[in-house]
């Protein structure tokens, strides 16, 4: 299987939308509307769309192409197969309005954070996610950011409660337990120190 990585651009809006809409929720249907949008709101159910056909898929194609939504898309043979989302930390208000994670150790820092991987249901467990989460190191430590920060789930759980990647994943790229929450953790990399 031949995999590309390629970042998240308005010119692949279509794409992006696509695997939305037909792929990467083919067996867990209920979460395809979400258009990973969540951590963009501090209340992301708000109904700023009300009365569109269908708000979040339409909010998703503006972001897209007015560069609020950032990351990274797989593509497995030539066709849309995983999606990852990073973005700086700042531009993700449901991130910025955790006060808990403005600590010391990043006040004056760039951070990037990785809230999301879908990975299509046939190709899952082939390596997408983690040539996806590598190409996210490369480009973060190119762009000078000071950390990466993730937010996986703690416990042991199915791919679904893994949405944000499972800590396994994470600590394959050198990141590392900086503070244990209720249900999930978070997890940093200095990209600065390495």
């Amino acid at each position: 299987m031949d995999v590309e990585i390629r970042r998240l651009t308005p010119d692949l809006a279509e794409d992006y939308l696509y695997f939305f809409d037909h792929v990467g929720f083919t067996d867990h249907p209920e979460w395809s509307q979400c258009y990973c949008l969540h951590f963009h709101f501090e209340n992301a159910w708000d109904s700023e769309d009300e009365g569109q056909d269908n708000p979040w898929r339409e909010r998703a194609a503006r972001f897209v192409r007015e560069g609020k939504i950032q990351g990274y898309l797989a593509y497995a043979d030539g066709q849309v197969a995983g999606w990852c989302s990073a973005n700086d930390r700042e531009n993700y208000a449901g991130l910025v309005r955790q006060k808990e994670l403005l600590d010391r150790a990043s006040r004056d820092k760039r951070v990037k954070s990785i809230v999301c991987f879908i990975v299509a249901p046939a190709l899952r467990g082939q390596g997408i996610a983690t040539r996806l989460l590598a190409r996210v190191c490369e480009d973060a430590a190119r762009e000078g950011y000071d950390l990466l920060e993730a937010y996986p789930a703690q416990d042991k759980a199915d791919c679904y409660a893994h949405h944000h990647g499972p800590p396994r994943l994470y600590s394959k790229f050198g990141f590392y337990v900086h503070k244990k929450r209720k249900r999930d953790c978070v997890m940093r990399r200095d990209l600065k120190g390495q």
